[in-house]
């Protein structure tokens, strides 16, 4: 031990030019205090990573221990009694920093490029630029037929303490309003009345109003209640999508577990959960053309409809509590954990300060695509979008069914041709989760002249379900033969890329093109005719269920479940402190667990935000509620 602390000075010397100076001194003190065994050194030199079983199965990420090093504290002189041998002047906290170093040049679409990543724990005076000093400094010392790759670094700086009071104080200031409108609830109805136009205004903000409506399963004569169930479950595959790969950053089985569910044939309903989301681009257009024209019916025609509350209506539904979840998440989000893996910078590039402007126009998913924040947002961009250019087909639907019906055949081809050429362009695989360059994603994924598809598909049954009144009359044989075609083909687009080997590549790229320009307009049919036939009374067992009044409140929170589900995940994700062993049952509890913390919250952030702005659009504009 004697010469081992002889040398070790001249060792750290060796190593001055690439390390700062502070960082030098108190690695020496540390050092000297792990050859004397001291409590507080041997307990920082245990937070680091260390091997593990499971390496084969890509277990190479040593995480440590987080909180074991960042609860190290080296106190000053004046509060211990130092040996001799240690810095007189040395006074530190621990500080965790991961390095991860690349051990492959390939880059896997799912998982990313392959990296061995090791905790460390260090004095708080050395930087992440000090620790790259470090490894630089130890391979200059390895033989020359080695070389390592460059390192990266992140080190997890302090938390700022008054983040938690803040929280605290908001959290006190909603409890305050909650009990104040539960006691003068009873006061408010009796006043309802005879308030005037302020007092209404009030009153869009009453829990007491707000709770019953949003908990309401009564749904009006002519209400397409099967909407409530595909919604729902659009919305739950869509999470149980993001809950497998949003969580691969702390999977620690990958090279056993992914290939295993890649030959898992019921893995393809994650694989290409993907096309949930253009359910939801369906129902959109649907309820569009249904209502809308509808209401140009009742006014007579297009030329009187209020094309202004057309378009407030849709920026005023959809933006209140889209702004205030995103100002609340972008600037806060990186002070709400902390972890080896945490980001501190936050989700999002600097704060969103040079995109926001993007989100709240709804162009997010065409300028600036690249940095855009909150990046499941490009599908309100794209709905938006859509929602704008709309009249475009309603308008002709109106007056001409052959027009019409010309201006959506034009707008789907459009989608077909434009993803069709751009997947051979960038040859694309035929599953997008395993292309190349996911950079190239963006054009075929965000663009809205990819999407626009199966909204207008969308559209035109909405069209016929108000053309008809929701009366078209089908044969038993058309019925069978409808809901045979829809099934075959929603399962072929799901499952029909499954191989038994887990393989990806087995279509060449235009095959690959092929499928990426069709696949979503075939899905838009089969789930368009689903709806068609419930609506009309031939959905039998399939309308019951969707139609089952316990997903009319789930469905009212749908919306705040999809901004807020990223968020609930990459809280749990980013503030583990170790990494998961993946299994079915491990899934299923993280699975159940994020859908319900995610509508509880959907649910209160309704309550603040969604459910006031739309009474408050009804007191200002005398608007009803469309069913």
């Amino acid at each position: 031990m004697t010469e081992a602390s002889e040398i070790l000075p001249s060792i750290l010397d060796s190593m001055g030019r690439n390390i700062s100076s502070s960082c030098l001194d108190d690695l020496e003190a540390f050092l000297q205090a792990v050859l004397r065994r001291d409590d507080w050194a041997l307990r920082m030199l245990d937070a680091y990573g260390k091997p593990a079983s499971g390496i084969l199965e890509g277990h190479i990420t040593w995480l440590g221990n987080f909180d074991e090093c960042v609860s190290i504290n080296m106190e000053s002189p004046d509060k211990m009694n130092l040996k001799d041998g240690v810095r007189q002047n040395s006074s530190f906290i621990g500080k965790y920093c991961l390095l991860s170093v690349p051990i492959s040049d390939e880059i896997n679409s799912l998982t990313g490029q392959l990296m061995f990543s090791l905790g460390t724990c260090l004095p708080n005076t050395c930087s992440a630029d000090d620790v790259k000093g470090l490894v630089t400094s130890f391979s200059s010392i390895l033989p020359t037929n080695m070389t390592v790759p460059p390192a990266s670094v992140v080190c997890q700086e302090n938390t700022m303490l008054l983040t938690d009071a803040a929280i605290a104080i908001s959290s006190e200031n909603v409890k305050r309003k909650e009990v104040k409108d539960g006691t003068s609830s009873h006061v408010e109805n009796k006043n309802l009345k005879r308030t005037g136009i302020f007092g209404r205004l009030l009153l869009s903000f009453s829990l007491h109003r707000n709770v019953p409506k949003l908990l309401n399963t009564k749904q009006t004569t002519g209400t397409l209640t099967c909407v409530n169930g595909i919604r729902f479950i659009s919305t739950s595959w869509v999470l149980l999508c993001h809950t497998y790969m949003m969580g691969l950053p702390v999977l620690g089985n990958a090279a056993t577990f992914l290939p295993k569910m890649l030959k898992r044939f019921t893995f393809q309903a994650v694989m290409n959960a993907f096309v949930s989301v253009d359910t939801f681009f369906i129902l959109s257009g649907m309820l569009v053309a249904y209502l809308s024209l509808r209401e140009m019916k009742k006014v007579g025609g297009p030329k009187k409809f209020n094309w202004f509350l057309f378009y407030f209506h849709r920026f005023w539904r959809l933006t209140p509590p889209y702004m205030l979840i995103f100002m609340l998440y972008v600037t806060t989000f990186k002070y709400w954990g902390d972890g080896p893996i945490w980001l501190q910078q936050g989700l999002d590039k600097n704060d969103c300060k040079s995109t926001w402007w993007t989100n709240l126009l709804y162009i997010n998913n065409i300028v600036h695509e690249n940095e855009a924040c909150m990046g499941w947002s490009w599908y309100l961009a794209n709905d938006m979008q859509f929602y704008v250019i709309s009249p475009c087909m309603l308008v002709p639907l109106f007056y001409s069914p052959i027009l019409g019906s010309l201006s959506c055949l034009a707008f789907i081809m459009v989608s077909v041709v434009s993803r069709g050429l751009i997947s051979k362009h960038y040859e694309f695989n035929a599953n997008l989760l395993f292309s190349t360059d996911m950079d190239d994603i963006f054009e075929i994924y965000f663009k809205p002249w990819s999407r626009i598809g199966p909204y207008v598909v969308g559209i035109y049954a909405g069209y016929l379900l108000y053309k008809t009144e929701c009366k078209i009359k089908f044969s038993k044989l058309i019925n069978c033969v409808g809901w045979m075609l829809a099934t075959c083909v929603a399962i072929a687009v799901v499952y029909g890329l499954y191989t038994p080997d887990g393989s990806t590549d087995k279509l060449n790229v235009d095959m690959s093109a092929l499928y990426n320009a069709t696949a979503r307009i075939a899905w838009s049919f089969s789930v368009a005719w689903v709806i068609l036939s419930c609506a009309t009374g031939y959905g039998g067992p399939v309308d019951a269920f969707l139609s089952w009044k316990g997903f009319v409140p789930l469905s009212r929170l749908t919306y705040c479940a999809y901004l807020l589900h990223p968020i609930v995940i990459s809280l749990q994700v980013y503030s583990r402190r170790t990494l998961e062993h993946w299994s079915d049952i491990e899934l299923i509890y993280r699975f159940i667990g994020h859908m319900c913390i995610t509508y509880v919250s959907a649910f209160v952030i309704s309550l603040a935000f969604e459910s006031p702005m739309i009474g408050l659009e009804k007191c200002l504009l005398g608007r009803k509620k469309n069913n």
